[in-house]
């Protein structure tokens, strides 16, 4: 467990009451797997998260297309030790009662420092239901339920709705996360995307009946962030009714292509693109950003660019880079640092206008989180999807603060 942990101290530098989810809470329905599968055949993962009237998030829901039949994505969750090859961090596997539909078992993961102990069960119901409870852990209490929907003779869409009580705990990590909704919502999100992305890729392999091994990343990451289409945000605009949605692009072997977090916001277009274009904005609300200073920019230099450096402060290490911000057309404004330890990452705000008052935001991003320090390098190398949560968490903190500074203007 000591990526989940290092993950978690790593948000809580970048970044610096909720009830234990369960059946009642708000999950992808039938209908919404219908809307979305156009949606999966283009995006690797997409998801939502769920807030209540006072902004607090309720339920993640994340959802992935597998290139597998439904018996053999459900057969995967008959035998507690497969949840080692969907995360390492379920390790000694023990299997306490079991019922014809019902598992319950225990599961540790051992370091020099600390220990990680879990006791879950799972509830099977035919090929299309699984019920998941994390009845006590380290890491908290959680309640999650899987659904299999077959899409067509050779994929499954797979959707994975709950939520983890962090408030459940071991104090460390209870002090670390606080009450923060942004960094509960960047916890459940990192950790769901490892365990998603973990049960595609065992499933796939199970369906091409290669042998059972931990999950390996590959090949390229990255790249230049690409805009959705009017399509797809007509397809994803209804549920931004329920929350704030979410997609996770890979490459082939698995490495981060861009994480995109899409948000509506009570602010013009026009407010919004001129809240992202300055710099000094990017400082407030984000405890780790500072020391921003401007290195050159239009009034000076006569170019639609602006150079400038920053800060990322963090209690074991230190980040800086040096950034460049354009406007490349009217509704886009991309950030780019040019050289540093955030070398090559590229953040890009899409700003869509819905009405004179509101506006559909895009933040799409790719960052090599592996690059910047030992710690993090060491920590994707041990979990190597937690390179999409890591970013994803990011980005939701990110969106969170500019539209806060956009909606009090």
């Amino acid at each position: 467990m000591k990526v989940s942990l290092i993950a978690l101290i790593i948000f809580s530098f970048l970044f610096s009451g909720l009830s234990y989810a369960d059946s009642s809470k708000p999950t992808f329905s039938g209908s919404d797997v219908k809307a979305l599968i156009p949606v999966l055949k283009h995006h690797d993962t997409v998801g939502l998260t769920v807030i209540d009237k006072e902004g607090v998030p309720e339920s993640i829901n994340l959802a992935t297309r597998i290139r597998a039949k439904r018996d053999t994505v459900f057969n995967i969750f008959k035998d507690p030790d497969n949840f080692y090859y969907i995360s390492t961090l379920f390790k000694e596997n023990k299997i306490l009662d079991s019922t014809d539909n019902m598992i319950l078992w225990s599961w540790a993961s051992r370091h020099s420092l600390f220990t990680i102990t879990g006791k879950n069960s799972i509830e099977l119901y035919g090929d299309r239901r699984a019920d998941v409870k994390v009845i006590e852990s380290s890491i908290g209490k959680a309640s999650f339920i899987l659904r299999f929907y077959e899409d067509g003779p050779d994929y499954t869409i797979l959707t994975i709705s709950g939520f983890l009580n962090v408030q459940s705990s071991q104090w460390l990590i209870k002090f670390i996360i606080g009450n923060s909704s942004s960094m509960i919502q960047a916890f459940n999100i990192a950790v769901g995307f490892f365990v998603i992305k973990g049960i595609k890729s065992l499933a796939e392999r199970e369906e091409k009946k290669l042998p059972k091994r931990i999950h390996i990343t590959n090949g390229r990451s990255g790249g230049t962030p690409q805009k959705l289409s009017g399509g797809e945000l007509k397809l994803l605009s209804p549920f931004l009714n329920r929350g704030q949605v979410f997609l996770c692009d890979s490459h082939t072997g698995g490495r981060l292509k861009q994480a995109t977090v899409i948000e509506r916001v009570n602010s013009s277009a026009e407010k919004f693109i001129e809240t992202v274009k300055k710099p000094e904005n990017y400082e407030k609300n984000i405890g780790a950003i500072n020391n921003i200073k401007i290195i050159s920019s239009p009034e000076n230099d006569n170019k639609n660019e602006i150079l400038f450096s920053w800060n990322l402060g963090f209690a074991v290490f230190q980040l800086t880079s040096n950034n460049k911000l354009t406007v490349p057309v009217e509704n886009l404004v991309l950030l780019e640092s040019v050289d540093g330890d955030l070398e090559g990452s590229k953040w890009l705000w899409q700003i869509e206008k819905e009405s004179e008052k509101s506006s559909i935001v895009v933040y799409h991003a790719f960052a090599d989180v592996a690059k910047m320090s030992a710690i993090l390098d060491s920590t994707v190398k041990r979990e190597p999807y937690l390179e999409h949560g890591l970013v994803m968490g990011s980005n939701i903190v990110m969106v969170k603060a500019m539209k806060k500074i956009a909606e009090s203007k």
